[in-house]
C-alpha cells in the first residue's frame, strides 16, 4: 500500500511540474506573438507604404534607369568639339507579347523585319523570360528610324509589347580634331583619354529612375525620380586654330612620316592653351580602329597584347607624355639665367673656333667643320646657336644656378596643365653634375623635358618674366549655361625679357631662323635640333619656338618633329620643322588677328648657317658620356 501511495503522489508531482512548464511556455509564446502583433502595428504605420510598395514592385515591374545627359565640351568660342546625341534602346515586354498569340505574332514578324533581329531569337527570349517585363534588343538606335517603326505600331494595333527607351551616344563632330586632347567616353569606363578623363567627375550626370509597382487598389502606377545631366566643359581650345595646326601636320606626314609630330598654341599672358596636337591621330569616334597606323596585315599578325600596347602609344599625347632632351632652344633659358645673375650683359662679345675642351671631352659647335663662329656678340651668340659662346657664359652661371633657372621655368616639375599623363621630366642634381654636364645643359643636352613646359617656358621668358600655368578649361558650366565655376592660372624680369624677345627676333630676320619668316609679320623665334639618345643610331630630335608679334607677343608657337625621316640632323633637317612652323604661322597670324607689321622684313628663305645642328661631342677612345635621359634607350 505503501508503494502504491508513493507513486500516486509521484505521478501527482509529476502532472504539476508539467501543467507548470507548459504554462509557462504558453505565456511565453503569447508574449512572443503580442510582441510580433506590436511590431507589425509599429512597421505597418511608420514604414508600411514603403514596404507594400517594395513588395508589390518585385510582385510587379522591376525599375529601369533613366539615362542622364553627358555634359558637352565647347571651344573657346562655342564650337562644339563633344556632344551626347540623342538615340533608343529597343525593349520587348514578353509578359504583354505572350499575353496574346494573335499580337504575338504580329510583333515578332514585325520586330525581326524591321530591326533585323532573327525570328528564332526573339521567340527564345519570350519562351525564357516570359514573365520578364523587360528585355533589351538592339542598342543606339537613331530617332528617325524609331518614328517610322511607332508609325507602323500606330497602324498596326496587333504590334503591342515593344516601348523605346531614351538614352544617349558620344559623338565628336571633328573626328581626329585635337583627338588627344578631347579624349573619348566609353560607357563602361567612363573618360577614358584627355578632358573626358580628366573631367569626368564634371561632365558625368546623375541617372534618374523609373519603377512600376501595383498600389492599394491594385492599380499600377509609376514613380518616377528624374535624371540631373552633367556640366558642360568650356575649353580655351580655338577649333579655327586647331584645325589648321592638325592640317600642316597631317599634310608633312603624310608625305614624310615621323615618329611623333607636336605643336602648341599658347597665349604667353594668360597661359591659356589654344591649339594642341599630337600626330598620329586616330578618329574619336571609333578610337580602337589602327588602320590609321598599321596595314590590315600588321594588325591581323598582331596578338591582344600587342593591339593594347599599340593603342596605348597611339592615344598617348606627345605634348604632354613623352620626354626628349630639348635642343638648342634651351639656349635661350641659359642666356636669360646669365643676364638674371649678372654673369653676361647685353652687348658682351665672345670668341667661338669650333670647338671646346671641358673635363676631358671635345665638344663642337655646329660650325665647327667652317673654323667656328670667330668673334660674335651675344646677339649673334643667340641667334646664330653658338654651342661654344652658350658653354662659356654657363660656366659663369655654375651648376647651382643652372638649375635654379631650369626649375624656374618649370623643367623638372609637372606644369600642372588640367590633361592626364602628364611627365615631369628629368633634370641632373646640382651636387652630381660636372663641368661637362653643365657644359652640354647650357645647349639642351643631358636633361629631359615635355613640350608643354618648353611652351609654358618661352610665354613666361617673352611676356616680361611672369610664369603661368598652362590650361586647356575655362570653366565649367551647367546646362543651362550657368557657370559653375572657373579655372584660372596659378621667372626673368621685363629687362632680361625686352633682350631677349630682341634677339629672337634678329634670329628670325638675319640668322638660323629665317625660314619661319612670314610676309609683313614681326616674328622671334629659336630653333633646336637634338641627337637622340643612343647616339649611335643617328635619330633627331628638331623643334622651333616662334612668337609674335615681337613687341607685344600675343601668341607662342611650338613645334616639335621627332625622328624626321630622312634627315641626319646637321644637313638641311632643321628646314623641315622651320619651314611647317612657317606654313602654320602663315594661317594661324591673319585667322588670329594678328595686325600686319609694315616694319617687319619680308621673306627670303635665305640663312648665313642654313641648319644649326647641335655640332655633338668627340669623345674620348675608351670613355662614355652619361645622360639623364632614359626615353630613348
Amino acid at each position: 500500500m505503501k508503494k502504491r501511495d508513493d507513486y500516486s503522489q509521484y505521478s501527482k508531482a509529476m502532472l504539476g511540474r508539467i501543467k507548470t512548464k507548459s504554462g509557462i511556455a504558453f505565456l511565453i509564446a503569447m508574449v512572443l506573438i503580442l510582441v510580433l502583433i506590436v511590431r507589425v502595428i509599429i512597421i505597418n504605420v511608420a514604414d508600411g507604404e514603403e514596404y507594400s510598395r517594395i513588395v508589390l514592385n518585385h510582385q510587379a515591374y522591376s525599375s529601369r534607369t533613366i539615362a542622364s545627359k553627358r555634359g558637352s565640351i565647347v571651344d573657346r568660342n562655342g564650337t562644339v568639339l563633344a556632344y551626347s546625341k540623342k538615340v533608343y534602346n529597343l525593349v520587348l515586354d514578353p509578359f504583354v507579347i505572350n499575353s496574346d498569340e494573335k499580337k504575338k505574332d504580329a510583333t515578332v514578324d514585325a520586330v525581326s523585319e524591321y530591326f533585323g533581329i532573327d525570328k528564332n531569337e526573339i521567340e527564345d527570349v519570350l519562351t525564357n523570360q516570359k514573365d520578364s517585363r523587360y528585355r533589351k534588343m538592339k542598342s543606339e538606335l537613331e530617332e528617325d528610324f524609331v518614328n517610322k517603326f511607332k508609325a507602323q505600331m500606330e497602324e498596326n494595333e496587333n504590334i503591342d509589347g515593344v516601348w523605346f527607351e531614351d538614352d544617349y551616344k558620344r559623338v565628336y563632330p571633328f573626328g581626329t580634331l585635337a583627338a588627344d586632347v578631347i579624349g573619348f567616353y566609353n560607357k563602361n569606363n567612363g573618360g577614358e583619354l584627355g578632358l573626358e578623363k580628366k573631367y569626368d567627375s564634371d561632365l558625368t550626370g546623375t541617372d534618374g529612375l523609373a519603377y512600376t509597382y501595383v498600389d492599394d487598389s491594385m492599380e499600377r502606377t509609376e514613380d518616377l525620380k528624374s535624371a540631373v545631366d552633367g556640366n558642360n566643359v568650356v575649353t580655351t581650345l580655338d577649333y579655327g586654330a586647331q584645325n589648321i595646326i592638325d592640317k600642316y601636320i597631317a599634310n608633312y606626314n603624310s608625305s614624310k612620316p615621323s615618329a611623333n609630330t607636336g605643336a602648341i598654341l599658347m597665349d604667353p599672358n594668360s597661359g591659356e592653351v589654344l591649339a594642341m596636337s599630337s600626330y598620329p591621330f586616330f578618329d574619336l569616334n571609333n578610337p580602337r580602329d589602327l588602320t590609321a597606323v598599321y596595314t590590315d596585315e600588321q594588325i591581323a599578325a598582331m596578338s591582344e597584347e600587342e593591339k593594347a600596347e599599340n593603342l596605348a602609344k597611339l592615344w598617348r599625347n606627345y605634348c604632354v607624355s613623352d620626354v626628349y632632351e630639348p635642343g638648342s632652344t634651351f639656349k635661350s633659358i641659359t642666356v636669360a639665367g646669365c643676364l638674371e645673375e649678372g654673369v653676361v650683359k647685353d652687348g658682351d662679345q665672345f670668341y667661338c673656333g669650333g670647338s671646346l675642351s671641358i673635363g676631358g671631352y671635345t665638344i663642337n659647335c655646329w660650325r665647327h667643320i667652317y673654323g667656328g663662329h670667330g668673334q660674335l656678340s651675344l646677339d649673334k651668340a643667340l641667334g646664330d646657336s653658338c654651342n661654344v659662346a652658350m658653354m662659356e657664359i654657363a660656366a659663369n652661371l655654375g651648376t647651382d644656378n643652372m638649375i635654379k633657372y631650369q626649375s624656374l621655368f618649370g623643367f623638372g616639375s609637372k606644369t600642372g596643365i588640367d590633361l592626364p599623363s602628364e611627365e615631369r621630366g628629368i633634370l641632373q642634381d646640382a651636387e652630381k653634375m660636372s663641368v661637362t654636364d653643365l657644359a652640354t645643359n647650357s645647349f639642351g643636352q643631358n636633361f629631359d623635358v615635355t613640350m608643354i613646359q618648353m611652351a609654358a617656358a618661352y610665354c613666361s621668358l617673352i611676356n616680361g618674366g611672369t610664369y603661368y600655368q598652362p590650361h586647356i578649361v575655362k570653366s565649367i558650366e551647367n546646362e543651362k549655361g550657368e557657370k559653375i565655376k572657373s579655372v584660372t592660372p596659378t621667372s626673368v624680369t621685363a629687362d632680361t625679357s625686352n633682350i631677349i624677345k630682341r634677339i629672337l627676333k634678329e634670329a628670325v630676320e638675319q640668322y638660323g631662323v629665317t625660314y619661319v619668316k612670314v610676309d609683313g609679320y614681326s616674328i622671334g623665334g629659336k630653333t633646336g635640333t637634338a641627337q637622340k639618345l643612343p647616339r649611335s643610331e643617328k635619330k633627331w630630335l628638331i623643334s622651333v619656338a616662334a612668337f609674335a608679334p615681337t613687341e607685344n607677343p600675343q601668341y607662342v608657337l611650338y613645334v616639335v618633329i621627332d625622328e624626321p625621316q630622312g634627315t641626319t640632323g646637321t644637313s638641311g633637317s632643321g628646314m623641315d620643322v622651320q619651314e611647317l612652323t612657317h606654313d602654320m604661322l602663315a594661317e594661324l597670324l591673319p585667322y588670329l588677328g594678328v595686325p600686319k607689321d609694315t616694319t617687319a622684313t619680308t621673306e627670303n628663305g635665305n640663312s648665313e648657317s642654313g641648319s644649326e645642328g647641335e655640332g655633338g661631342i668627340e669623345v674620348p677612345e675608351g670613355t662614355t658620356l652619361e645622360s639623364t635621359s632614359s626615353s630613348d634607350e
